[in-house]
This record gives C-alpha cells, structure tokens and sequence, in this order.
C-alpha cells in the first residue's frame, strides 16, 4: 500500500510540474488538460481524477509556487540583498508565478483564482510577517517590486534587468526590497 501511495504522490507532482511548465509557457486559456496530461506522460483522466477539472489544476499548480516563505524566511537586517539573490537565483525555473498569472488574466475563473491566492497566499501572510501598522502597504510594495522585476526580466524583458544585473541596478534594487522591510 506504500507503493501505491508513493507512486500516487510522483504521480500527482509529475502532473504539477507539468502544470506549472505549460500554464507558465500558454496561460490557462491556451493550455488544454490533454497538454498538461502529454507533458507529464499521464493519461488525461489521471489528470481530472487527482484535481477535478483544468481549474482545479491550476489553482494547485499556482498554489504551489505561491509561498510568502521564499519571501519571509530572508533575514530582515540584509534582506534586500539576501531577497534579491534568492529572486535571481529562482529566474528562469520552470512554472514561474508570474508568467501563469500574466498569460491567465483573459479567463475570469482563472483570474478569479489568481487574486484570490495572491491575497491568501502572498498578501496577507506578508502583512502579519510585517507586523506594523502599515503591513498591508508595505506588503503590497514587496509584492510590486518583486512582481515587476519578474515582468521586465521574464514576460516582456528590458536589457538592464536580464541576465547579470550591472552593479547599479543590484544596488538600487537591493535598496529598494530593503527600505520596504527597514524604512
């Protein structure tokens, strides 16, 4: 009976990587269950027997990578730059949030999920990490600026923010994450 439990695990992360990597790649709109159950070399009603419908699916496949700990865990004292090599060290896996987010926003189920996560998962977590009177503020600004350099260096990339940032971009970026968390 373990066996079966852990094939049925590998299973079902096989499945969420694949997810991740085609939602991150097509958005929901493009992205059929048949593609997802393709790149994870799983027949489609495996698909639907462990999340239910393509919704199901993706709010497990950007719950996943959704986890306010990548953010929270960095110590407060060097946190921009701390963030900021954690963020670059991430660049480029696959089944990156942002992309899942951008290329989903025509669907409204999709769209739906996304805000909510971003609320329960990112958002909210983030404030009482803060913990001030400005939590929500300060947690909002975290989630722009790192949101926005996932855009620019991902979806639609601006040469100063891809690849090796120059020594100037870093610094005014680590001092950016680092006013947000030590104003």
């Amino acid at each position: 009976m373990a066996d079966r439990k852990r094939n049925a695990d590998a299973t079902r992360d096989r499945i969420l990587v694949a997810a991740r990597d085609v939602f991150s790649r097509h958005g929901f709109g493009e992205t059929g269950v048949r593609d997802i159950a393709k790149a994870a070399d799983v027949s489609p009603g495996l698909v639907s027997r462990y999340f239910g419908s393509k919704e199901g699916l993706f709010e497990a496949a950007l719950e996943s990578v959704f986890d306010h700990r990548v953010l929270t865990s960095v110590p407060r004292d060097d946190f921009g730059h701390a963030l900021l090599e954690r963020l670059i060290e991430q660049d480029g896996t696959g089944g990156h949030p942002l992309n899942m987010m951008m290329l989903s926003t025509s669907d409204p189920g999709a769209r739906a999920i996304t805000e909510r996560l971003v609320r329960t998962r990112l958002a909210a977590p983030l404030a009482q990490w803060f913990g001030t009177d400005d939590a929500q503020d300060r947690a909002a600004r975290l989630l722009l600026v790192t949101a926005g350099l996932f855009l620019y260096r991902s979806v639609f990339p601006l040469d100063p923010l891809t690849g090796t940032l120059s020594p100037g971009m870093r610094a005014w970026l680590e001092a950016q994450l680092q006013a947000i968390v030590t104003p």
